[in-house]
């Protein structure tokens, strides 16, 4: 009987080689396990050496008990070091989120023009002017289904910008100039506004952004 209570001690030491503050496993896991470890540990203890055997059976088997509990129910990812952000993945193309590549696209935008009718780089209320810019695939291959994104950045109103045309296939070292129409209705006010223009590809490719602004005139 005394080679049980030795397995029973070591047993403990195996198993409780981490505090209670750092058992992460169920709850009810570990009490299920407590109470389990005292009521064996009870019985070994008794056949050893009676009832003092028995208190110490159980404090050990409660001990035992509690920490195989924990073993078994802590969840994995609970047992794997987190101090790297597995969510986001650095790589040359920028963050991105769970692994996915947010792939940069080869069409760079050059010569960006803004013309109004009177010629002062002004958007005034009731004015038509015109974006102009290039587009060139710098890339080795042909880029398919690309389109300009202008964005109003600053949240000035009454400003239309003309819907964009999809350009389906740009072979490579292609140029092209692209033309898009501000309008500003009467209602427009003195201010600035902010744009950001960029293209997309059906691969979900985009390209380098260009952000610049221009004032607003109220008539």
């Amino acid at each position: 009987m005394k080679k049980s209570v030795i397995v029973l001690v070591l047993l403990v030491v195996m198993t409780t080689s981490c505090s209670y503050q750092s058992m992460t496993g169920s709850p009810a896991g570990v009490s299920a396990g407590a109470a389990i470890g005292s009521v064996v540990g009870s019985i070994v203890g008794d056949n050893v050496d009676g009832w003092r055997g028995s208190q110490f059976g159980a404090l050990i088997g409660t001990v035992a008990g509690a920490a195989i509990g924990n073993a078994v129910t802590t969840p994995r990812n609970n047992r794997r070091s987190r101090d790297v952000n597995e969510d986001y993945i650095y790589n040359e193309e920028g963050y991105n989120r769970n692994g996915y590549v947010e792939a940069r696209s080869d069409i760079s935008i050059q010569n960006i023009r803004f013309v109004d009718e009177n010629r002062d780089h002004v958007i005034e209320a009731g004015e038509s002017s015109k974006l102009v810019f290039d587009l060139v695939n710098e890339g080795s291959a042909p880029a398919y289904n690309i389109v300009p994104v202008i964005e109003e950045l600053s949240g000035i109103k009454h400003l239309t910008i003309s819907p964009m045309r999809q350009i389906s296939y740009m072979p490579q070292g292609n140029q092209i100039r692209y033309t898009v129409t501000i309008r500003a209705d009467k209602r427009l006010k003195s201010g600035l506004a902010q744009f950001r223009l960029y293209t997309m590809e059906s691969s979900g490719a985009t390209s380098e952004p260009h952000e610049f602004s221009l004032p607003t005139r109220r008539r």
